[in-house]
C-alpha cells in the first residue's frame, strides 16, 4: 500500500500565504486519510516564532496519527560554510521529528565547490541520523537524474538519495529512458502533481502556483507512476500540491480531493 504524504508548503509563508494554522493542517491531512506530513522551513519557523516547540509539532503530528518522513529544504551551492549553516536548523528538526529525509536542490554548477558544500550538509544532517533528498529542478543548475545523482557519490552522503517529482521531470531535461534507469533504493520518495499547459516560459512562477490535480493536467502520470513502480520502488509518494488557487479554498476540501484524485495511480 502506497503512503501518501500531505505537503503542507502550499500554505507556507514561503510562498507568500500568512501564518500558518498548523493544528487544522494537520487535522486536516489526518481527517482526509494521508499517513504522513512533511513541512518547510517557513512553516517550521512560523510554528516556533509564535513560542511553540519542534517537540510540541511532533505530538500534534503523532496524535493525529500521522510521521513526517522529511523536511524541506537546503538550497546547496558551492558556499560550504553556508551550506552547513542552512542544514543545522532542518537538521534539528529532523531530529525532533524523526524524519528520516532532509529535500535539498544544488544551486551551483556541478563541480568540486558544490560536492563539498553537499558533504558538509550531509556530515550536519547525519549526526541528525538523517540523509539528503537531493531534487532536480529545470530551473536550477541541478536539472536531471545525473546530477542529482552526481551530487551524492561521496562517502559523507551514503544512504542519500533522489527526489524524483513528476512536474520537474515533465519539464527538465530527462525523458523516459533517464526515468527507467532508477533503481528503487536511489529513490528516496516521488513528489506527484500535474499541470496545465505552461501560460508563461517562467517555470518558477508556474510550478509554485498553477499545478493541479493529478489526472486533470497534462502530464503522462499513468506512465510515470507505473515506470517507478516497475523499478521495485514502495517508498512515500508526496503530493505537492501548489496552486494560488487552491490556497484560497478549505484546505479540508483540497487535502480530501487531492488523496482521492491520487491514490488510483499507485499500487492499493
Amino acid at each position: 500500500m502506497t503512503d501518501f504524504i500531505f505537503e503542507t508548503i502550499n500554505w507556507s509563508p514561503f510562498l507568500g500565504a500568512p501564518s500558518p494554522d498548523l493544528p487544522r493542517l494537520v487535522r486536516a491531512a489526518a481527517r482526509a486519510g494521508f499517513r504522513l506530513i512533511s513541512f518547510d522551513t517557513a512553516v517550521i519557523g512560523a510554528w516556533r516564532a509564535n513560542g511553540a516547540t519542534l517537540g510540541a509539532l511532533r505530538r500534534l503530528v503523532e496524535d493525529e496519527g500521522l510521521s513526517i518522513p522529511a523536511v524541506h529544504s537546503i538550497a546547496i551551492g558551492d558556499d560550504v560554510a553556508a551550506a552547513r549553516e542552512a542544514a543545522q536548523p532542518l537538521a534539528e528538526a529532523a531530529s525532533a521529528f524523526g524524519a528520516r529525509h532532509v529535500h535539498v536542490g544544488g544551486t551551483a554548477p556541478l563541480g568540486p565547490a558544490l560536492l563539498e558544500a553537499t558533504n558538509a550538509a550531509a556530515v550536519v544532517c547525519g549526526q541528525a541520523n538523517a540523509v539528503l533528498a537531493v531534487e532536480f529542478l529545470p530551473f536550477l543548475p541541478i536539472a536531471s537524474i545525473a546530477d542529482a545523482r552526481a551530487m551524492i557519490v561521496s562517502p559523507e552522503t551514503r544512504g542519500s538519495g533522489l527526489v524524483v517529482d513528476s512536474w520537474h521531470f515533465f519539464h527538465g531535461p530527462d525523458d523516459w529512458p533517464e526515468l527507467e534507469s532508477l533503481r528503487a533504493e536511489e529513490i528516496s520518495y516521488v513528489q506527484f502533481d500535474d499541470h496545465p499547459p505552461l501560460a508563461s516560459s517562467d517555470l518558477l512562477a508556474e510550478t509554485t502556483a498553477r499545478r493541479v490535480y493529478p489526472g486533470r493536467g497534462v502530464f503522462d502520470l499513468e506512465r510515470f507512476s507505473k515506470t517507478l513502480t516497475a523499478t521495485g520502488f514502495t517508498g512515500p509518494v508526496g503530493l505537492e500540491h501548489l496552486s494560488a488557487a487552491d490556497r484560497e479554498r478549505p484546505v479540508e476540501e483540497v487535502a480530501r480531493e487531492l488523496l482521492e484524485a491520487s491514490r488510483g495511480y499507485w499500487p492499493s
